[in-house]
């Protein structure tokens, strides 16, 4: 007897039931094994990403290392550095003072105009003895300080005129044979030096209640960083007056007009000179 059609319903729905099972542990089977790999290989990956961090790790350590090192070498050199600049600053002190001090038997002659071959060293010297220092002297030997006045030859070693503005008396170095004859010149040159006899400056000197200004002015011998230094400080609007004496640089301000102040180096600059 042939099967029931409910029994070959029944059959079929069985058979889909089972298949649809079969299908569905396949996929799930082939779902954990994609998984897997999947884990696989990120696992894989994380490991390569370990190890390069790792290697990242003694990368910046040895490079925190290097740094370190380049920081304290730096600093050495730096303080190597500090160290040659005050050597060289003070190595250039020294050549100041030492160049200041060769010019200690000189003076600086100015508004002095030469007659004749101003070439020539034995006219400068004559002219500048009779018109400027023979004055002076006499007055020292007047005052009882000189016994006689010594001649050019004794006085003057050499004399020789510098650069200047063309159609104006140009300034003359004058260099002594001896350190007593300049400060006896120095000291003098107040009372004893030649004074402009014109008119126009006498009249608005006496006016002012003050002898007429030298008509010959004399000073110390700077070296080019003193004088430079001095017109400096000379040009500044709180400086009342600047001037050198044995070749150091003294100034006055206005705010304080009696007080004498001191330049400690012509290298410093006029704000520490000024403020310091």
């Amino acid at each position: 007897m042939p099967p029931k059609k409910e029994d070959k319903e029944k059959n079929s729905e069985k058979n889909a039931e089972k298949n649809t099972e079969k299908n569905t542990e396949k996929n799930t089977e082939d779902f954990m094994n994609k998984m897997l790999e999947n884990q696989t290989q990120m696992s894989a990956k994380l490991e390569k990403i370990l190890i390069a961090l790792n290697n990242t790790d003694t990368r910046l350590t040895k490079v925190e290392a290097m740094l370190a090192t380049s920081q304290k070498e730096n600093q050495e050199l730096k303080a190597k550095l500090e160290d040659k600049d005050a050597e060289v600053k003070n190595l250039k002190f020294k050549l100041h003072a030492l160049e200041q001090h060769h010019r200690s038997n000189s003076v600086r002659v100015a508004k002095f105009a030469l007659k004749g071959d101003e070439s020539d060293p034995e006219n400068v010297r004559q002219q500048l003895y009779k018109e400027l220092f023979y004055p002076i002297l006499q007055g020292a030997v007047q005052d009882g300080k000189r016994t006689y006045v010594p001649t050019a030859e004794q006085l003057i070693e050499t004399a020789h005129i510098l650069p200047g503005r063309e159609g104006s008396p140009r300034p003359i170095i004058c260099r002594f044979f001896s350190r007593i004859h300049k400060g006896l010149i120095m000291s003098y040159k107040k009372d004893h030096a030649p004074r402009v006899t014109a008119a126009a400056e006498a009249g608005a000197a006496a006016r002012a209640g003050r002898p007429p200004p030298h008509k010959y002015p004399i000073a110390d011998d700077l070296t080019r960083e003193s004088f430079a230094k001095m017109k400096e400080i000379a040009g500044d609007d709180r400086v009342l007056a600047c001037w050198a004496i044995g070749g150091h640089l003294r100034y006055r301000l206005k705010t304080e007009a009696t007080k004498v102040h001191k330049v400690r180096s012509v290298f410093d600059t006029l704000a520490d000179i000024l403020d310091g």
